[in-house]
């Protein structure tokens, strides 16, 4: 069982570095404009998204997972609220040019192309529009072997540092490029799951007890614990 196995197993929604606790941080300190046209990308079971629509926001959510998205339809009905799921892949979105005020990625881009992502997220931003992607990066040195277990493992289509991001946002199209909280990794997920408790995520039956997730579980753990200090996860802000 490979890591998006793992999340879509357990339904998970907020696997993203910082977890809810850096999504409901980062829209308070960047709160986006009433009405705005949202496009998050690898949604996921779309906890962002609904919460999102709920602000008022018109929502777009895209995953390459259909069965995240199944997820996604029941936790917007659950909720009580509207969002357009559209099932795709980030490198070759199937919407027309400028079709977003803004887009939202939360520890996906790293999983395809960087660059062929951000250039259809460019593609698909009106002009004048945000791009707000929390990746991570790459805080240290790595040795090859340690670079290629975790590609591996997570299946990132690359691993950059901060700089080099920022380098890749603006050769995609995009007029600045910022980072913001740069930060090391911080406690489990299952704290920021304490803190604030999905009510509707949904577990496949059997999840619970199925042994592979946990294996897969414990070798996530296992491989960012022994390489913590080579890595981080970041904000970037970008304006096309």
């Amino acid at each position: 069982m490979d890591y998006l196995d793992m999340l879509t197993r357990l339904g998970a929604s907020s696997a993203h570095p910082g977890g809810f606790s850096a999504t409901l941080s980062q829209l308070q300190r960047f709160p986006l404009p009433g009405g705005s046209r949202v496009l998050e990308v690898g949604c996921g079971t779309g906890r962002t998204a609904c919460h999102l629509a709920a602000a008022g926001l018109n929502v777009t959510g895209l995953d390459i997972r259909r069965e995240m998205l199944a997820k996604a339809e029941r936790r917007a009905e659950l909720q009580g609220v509207q969002v357009k799921f559209v099932e795709g892949s980030i490198t070759e979105l199937p919407f027309e040019d400028g079709s977003f005020d803004v887009v939202l990625a939360e520890s996906v881009t790293n999983f395809a192309s960087i660059p062929d992502a951000l250039r259809e997220y460019s593609r698909v931003l009106a002009p004048g529009g945000l791009l707000y992607d929390r990746e991570v990066i790459l805080a240290g040195s790595l040795t090859p072997e340690a670079y290629e277990q975790l590609a591996g493992f997570f299946g990132f289509g690359g691993l950059l540092s901060d700089e080099a991001w920022k380098e890749e946002l603006l050769r995609a199209g995009f007029m600045a490029a910022e980072v913001w909280d740069h930060l090391p990794f911080g406690r489990p997920p299952g704290e920021d799951l304490a803190e604030h408790p999905d009510p509707h995520q949904l577990m496949d039956q059997g999840a619970i007890l199925d042994a592979a997730v946990w294996q897969t579980s414990l070798a996530h753990d296992e491989l960012i614990e022994a390489h913590q200090t080579s890595l981080a996860h970041a904000l970037f802000f970008a304006r096309k």
